[in-house]
This record gives structure tokens, C-alpha cells and sequence, in this order.
């Protein structure tokens, strides 16, 4: 019993890190860009990353314990898979989208073109390292559950 509920949160915890970086990536950010100002647009994903990132980290909580108490292979492709998705993960959440949160209230604070230009190199700099990482992610998330899927009976 205790062993099928480790699987379940286990199973629950990916899917719904997984699902949530499509549902955002492929569905909210697209709709929210398409109906609203480019401004207005980064202002509302600005307040969703928060909790988008406090999604990932509870499921990266419930999931590592999960497959670590699950499996004999420490070093095996289940765990790396995992390892990348917590470290890219948290390198997007902790650093990279503070660091472009601050980028971003720098350039609307900034007075002239001159002091704006640098600043949105680097924010667009940030952006495209975010990209990376939640790609990254999810192709790692996508991979985790392919293996994980593997051996399945229904």
C-alpha cells in the first residue's frame, strides 16, 4: 500500500510539473502576448511566474523523494532526468527570472534610450536563458515520464 501511494505522488507530482510548463508554455503566454500590449502582456506573466515556479519546486519536493525511495540506481536515467529538471528548475526561479524581473523595472525606471538599450539586451539575455532552461525542462520532464511509463500495466 505505502509503496503504490509513493508511485502515485510520485507520478502526480511529474505530470502536474510537466503539464503545467506545456499549459503555460503553449497556452497561457501565446493567449496572454495575443490579446494584450507587449507591456501590459509581460506585466500579467511577471505575476504568474511566481507561482508557476513555487508549482515546480513543491512537485521537484514531492517527486525526488519519491523516485529516490523508489529506486535501486541512484546515478540511473530516471534520477538524472529528474537532477536536470530540479537544477534547471531552480536556476530559472531563483536567479534567472529575478534577474529579469529587476532588469525589467530598471528599464521603466530608465530616464533615456541610452540607459534602456543596455538594459533590454540583458533582459532579452535572461529571456532567452528562461526559455532554455523550461525547455530544457520539460524535454527532461517528457523524457522522466516516457521511462517512467515504461513497464506500466493498465
Amino acid at each position: 500500500m505505502l509503496t503504490n501511494l509513493i508511485h502515485f505522488i510520485y507520478i502526480l507530482s511529474l505530470v502536474c510539473w510537466v503539464g503545467s510548463i506545456v499549459f503555460f508554455s503553449f497556452f497561457t503566454a501565446p493567449v496572454i502576448f495575443t490579446l494584450l500590449d507587449r507591456e501590459k502582456a509581460g506585466e500579467v506573466v511577471g505575476v504568474i511566474f511566481p507561482r508557476y515556479y513555487l508549482l515546480g519546486y513543491v512537485c521537484a519536493a514531492l517527486t525526488l523523494p519519491a523516485l529516490l525511495v523508489s529506486t535501486e540506481n541512484l546515478l540511473g536515467a530516471k534520477s538524472i532526468l529528474l537532477f536536470v529538471m530540479i537544477a534547471g528548475w531552480f536556476c530559472a526561479g531563483l536567479f534567472v527570472s529575478p534577474k529579469a524581473r529587476d532588469l525589467k523595472a530598471r528599464i521603466k525606471s530608465a530616464g533615456s534610450a541610452e540607459e534602456k538599450e543596455p538594459l533590454e539586451a540583458q533582459f532579452k539575455t535572461m529571456h532567452s536563458l528562461a526559455v532554455k532552461l523550461n525547455g530544457t525542462v520539460l524535454l527532461a520532464g517528457l523524457g522522466l515520464l516516457w521511462l517512467s511509463a515504461t513497464g506500466l500495466k493498465l
